[in-house]
């Protein structure tokens, strides 16, 4: 089981968590938890505070001694002086990058994961309250072990025989999600929402079915913010997944599909607060779900003699950016076009400059991207669908597996684009 951030934002919140672990107590239940709702990006900020030399973490203390202190006294006391430790060694960590005015991939994905750490110590005061013992665990200690790619780490094989060493026989294991351990020992995170990765990880080494909780009743026809009627997809087939998850959706991590797709083990995404039927993903099942992306850009490198060059660059950009797929929309011999997110596009732009070929560099921001995943649609077809709408498209390009149909609109287009597409193909 998984339990999201929002599962454990209040006492309330986490006593209903305990309960749902109790109620599969015979099924020897394992639970990857996240940070506390709203810590990980406080503590990505307090960060970038440090290092311009101020820093507060006394709303991150305040949010978990909170929590500790609906606790009985005979549980909170032996508790506190764990999390005192923690927040301790947050304040010198931060502290030290504040003196230093910089800090390296590795001390950021330290810093960031103080909230997973925190949280799987408090649940387990939870726990305890409700008569279950547990037992926290924290990267290798659940066999979590990731290569040293900070940011968007991946785990290595050899951490199945490992999991099922350290997890295997642990009663009710808390793991702390986000993170592993490198082969040096240092804390490495997995991108951001790879608490879901972690378990399906874990779930997979097992041979387990795996649940996550989410604040969603499970994977919707397209963001329920955007299009107000849309509808859960109850069946949706590995592949179809990683692709929605790829292109936009917020409920699915495209690496934790991966685990499960390779034991052909299913994974179930429901509603934390109403427990149901949800979304099952597995090897079978046909969905049609249209997703977005912000903050999209599209770049288009011009007159150069190294194509070899940038398409590498792009694959490995394409490959260690946990947020930004690269899209290319057009190359020929001597110019390729591409879009992905912003902040991507600035780093491939500066590296495209560095080759010295002679490069002509043009980007346009301020775009969005629409998919629709899962539909046998043609291009030609979705053309006319936005133009009936006069919605123009930068872009209409099939993915690599052909599964979808990729659309770059402006921006402020890219939300009407969605419930355009959305009420002409899922009525």
């Amino acid at each position: 089981m998984k339990f999201g951030g929002s599962c454990i934002d209040t006492p309330d919140d986490v006593r209903r968590m305990v309960e749902i672990i109790k109620s599969e107590q015979k099924q020897q239940p394992k639970a990857v938890l996240s940070a506390v709702k709203g810590v990980t990006d406080q503590l990505v900020a307090q960060a970038d505070s440090a290092r311009s030399g101020k820093f507060d973490v006394e709303p991150i203390e305040r949010k978990h001694r909170q929590l500790l202190d609906d606790l009985p006294a005979s549980i909170r006391t032996p508790l506190e002086a764990k999390i005192t430790e923690l927040l301790a060694d947050l304040r010198n960590t931060l502290t030290a990058v504040s003196y230093l005015k910089e800090f390296t991939p590795s001390t950021m994905d330290k810093i960031v994961t103080f909230g997973e750490r925190l949280a799987v110590h408090i649940a387990s005061g939870y726990m305890t309250e409700a008569g279950l013992k547990s037992q926290p665990l924290f990267g290798i200690e659940a066999g979590i072990l990731t290569d040293s790619n900070f940011g968007n780490a991946a785990i290595m094989d050899k951490s199945s025989d490992l999991v099922r060493e350290k997890v295997g026989s642990t009663h009710i294991p808390l793991i702390a999600g986000y993170f592993g351990h490198d082969e040096a020992g240092r804390i490495a995170t997995l991108g951001r929402g790879a608490s879901d990765y972690i378990a399906t990880y874990v779930a997979s080494a097992l041979g387990c079915r795996c649940v996550l909780y989410k604040d969603v009743d499970g994977i919707m026809t397209a963001d329920p913010k955007i299009v107000k009627n849309a509808k859960l997809v109850t069946n949706i087939d590995y592949l179809t997944a990683i692709e929605l998850a790829r292109y936009g959706s917020k409920v699915l991590f495209e690496k934790a599909v991966r685990p499960a797709m390779k034991k052909g083990l299913p994974i179930r995404v429901t509603s934390f607060l109403h427990p149901g039927d949800g979304t099952l993903i597995a090897g079978e099942g046909s969905a049609q779900v249209i997703s977005s992306m912000k903050n999209i850009a599209m770049i288009d490198l011009r007159e150069m003699h190294g194509l070899n060059a940038i398409a590498s660059m792009l694959q490995q950009f394409g490959s260690t950016s946990a947020e930004d797929p690269v899209i290319v929309t057009r190359a020929s011999r001597n110019d390729i076009s591409f879009v992905t997110g912003e902040r991507c596009a600035d780093m491939v732009t500066e590296s495209a400059k560095r080759l010295g070929r002679d490069v002509k560099v043009e980007i346009k921001k301020g775009l969005g991207l629409v998919a629709i995943v899962g539909s046998r649609l043609e291009i030609p077809q979705a053309y006319q669908l936005l133009q009936r709408e006069e919605i123009a498209s930068h872009a209409l390009v099939k993915s690599g597996s052909e599964r979808s149909i990729l659309i770059v609109v402006d921006l402020n287009d890219a939300e009407r684009a969605t419930r355009v597409l959305h009420d002409k193909l899922l009525p």
